[in-house]
Parts: C-alpha cells; structure tokens; sequence
C-alpha cells in the first residue's frame, strides 16, 4: 500500500470521526450545515441554529444577555478626528465584536468621530481580480467602484482600526484583501526619483485583536501576567515589526495594537464581571494611545 492510499484512508478516519462527534453533540437537535456559495457571506443557518453551534464550537461568544451593541453615528463634515473601523469577524456577538463596540462608543464619548466597515455584512469581496492587479500595483487602469467606496472612507479617516480575531496568527482573510485591495499604488504609496513614498501621511493604524492560545496577557508588549511572558513579548514583537513595516509603507505611523488573548469563560459565574473587566482594561489602553498620546 503506497503513502498516498495511506494518507487517504487517514483523512477518510479522521472525517469520520469529526461527524460522528459532531452527531453526538448534536444527537437531540440536529443542525443542517448547507453547501453555502463562497461569494455570499449570507448565513444559511437560522439564529437559533448559530446560537447552538456557537455554543458547542467557541467560547469567544459573549451570552445574549451581556451583548451590549453600539452603531456608531458616522463621519461629518467637522473637524474633529475620526477613526474608521474595519472589522473582519462574521459573529457580531463574539469578543471581537464586543470590543469594537466598546471602542466605538468610547471614541465617540471623548469626541471622536467613527466609522464602521463590518466586511462580512457588506459581502465585501476580499479577492484581487486579476485585471484589478494593475491598478492596485502600478496605479495603471480603472480603480474598481468598491474600491473607491473605501478609499474616500480612508481619506476622510485619522485612525484606521483593523479588528479581527486571530486566526494562524495573521489578519482573517477578508480583512487581508480589504488592505491588498483598497491600499494601493497612487493612493496609499507611489515611487518617485528617491525611492518609495507614502502617501497616507498624518494618519494612524491600530489594531484589536482577539486570541486565546497563551491565556498569557492583554495589551501588547510587556503586558504579560505571568504565563510564558517570554514567548507573549515574542508574539507581540513579531506583530509590531509587520505592523510598523506596513504603516510605513503607507507613509502612516503605527500606534500597536490591543490584544486579548484572556476573554471570560461561559461557564464562570462572574461572566459579567470578567467581561466588564475587559472592557475597561481595553478602555483604559485605548486613553493611553489615543488621548494621552501625540502624533
């Protein structure tokens, strides 16, 4: 029997074994998972469906009871700063979500106007057509309508927020083509006689960022409590290297980045106060880079 054939029959064991524990779990109350069309983030599954499959696939849900919502009230044509959102997490009740609200509502109380681009409920399209590639890399041809759509919301924005859950230790796919797409040549960056240029200058990026590998910290570098720090600050040094090189090339400046890597558990009594918890340190992070901070 070749590697190949045993290769197979592996997979074929270990698809098996996934349904069956899925059919277990679900043995009272099946949930049908259709074949959904890749280029519609619509769910096929009813809430009630997500709620149960939620709640046997992830703790980073937040309980219906302790989801606290906020829609921001948008751009003007003021003056004040205003930060622009860019949010890749197809839950709006996961932990992510819960602290994009609780930064929008904050920035908003302390005078900050913003915008929100949830990806997934715009069906935004993350992939780079291949026609597209040139206007995107050289600035030559056409710039897709969408793209424009974002790239005024960009022009208008002090602060780009990405915010995504980390998934294989980088940005979700959809949050990735958003920057390949819209941040482009002749209008994110240009090459003149020196070398390359950016051209976003006098705006910022942060990042928010939900995980739960480590449990070892909230915040970034030095922000460890005592559970493999080494390798937190590791982590953390890793994104600050990737995030300063992009916003450089954008000629914008890096702020870091606030990640959760300790988010509450369903199953604890204090819930509420472990998130509430959580809200106030992001909070508190946030009045550090943003209001006690100068460019």
């Amino acid at each position: 029997m070749n590697s190949q054939l045993k290769s197979l029959i592996l997979m074929g064991f270990l698809g098996l074994g996934v349904i069956g524990l899925y059919n277990y779990i679900n043995k009272e109350e099946k949930v049908e998972i259709k074949i959904i069309n890749s280029n519609n983030y619509s769910s096929t599954l009813s809430e009630k469906e997500r709620e149960k499959l939620d709640g046997i696939t992830s703790a980073s849900v937040v309980p219906a009871s302790y989801v606290s919502k906020y829609i921001p009230h948008g751009f003007t044509n003021s003056n004040k700063k205003k930060a622009l959102f860019v949010v890749g997490d197809n839950r709006d009740n996961s932990i992510l979500f819960d602290m994009v609200y609780t930064s929008m509502k904050y920035f908003e109380e302390n005078g900050i106007e913003v915008e929100i681009r949830d990806l997934y409920k715009m069906n935004f399209n993350p992939i780079l057509h291949p026609d597209e590639f040139y206007s995107q890399k050289d600035g030559v041809g056409a710039t897709p309508e969408d793209v424009i759509i974002e790239q005024n919301f960009i022009t208008k924005a002090d602060y780009i927020i990405f915010a995504y859950p980390n998934w294989h230790d980088s940005a979700t796919s959809i949050v990735k083509g958003y920057q390949e797409r819209i941040f482009g040549k002749k209008f994110a960056y240009d090459f003149n006689s020196d070398g390359h240029i950016g051209l976003l200058n006098g705006k910022s990026i942060f990042t928010i960022m939900n995980c739960g590998y480590l449990g070892g910290g909230r915040g970034f570098i030095g922000d460890g409590v005592g559970i493999e720090d080494k390798k937190w600050d590791n982590y953390m040094k890793a994104y600050k290297v990737f995030d300063d090189d992009m916003a450089n090339w954008w000629g914008m400046k890096n702020l870091g980045r606030f990640v959760n890597d300790r988010y509450p558990k369903p199953s604890t009594q204090e819930y509420l106060k472990e998130l509430n918890l959580l809200r106030n340190d992001l909070k508190n992070y946030l009045n550090q880079k943003f209001f006690n901070y100068e460019i």
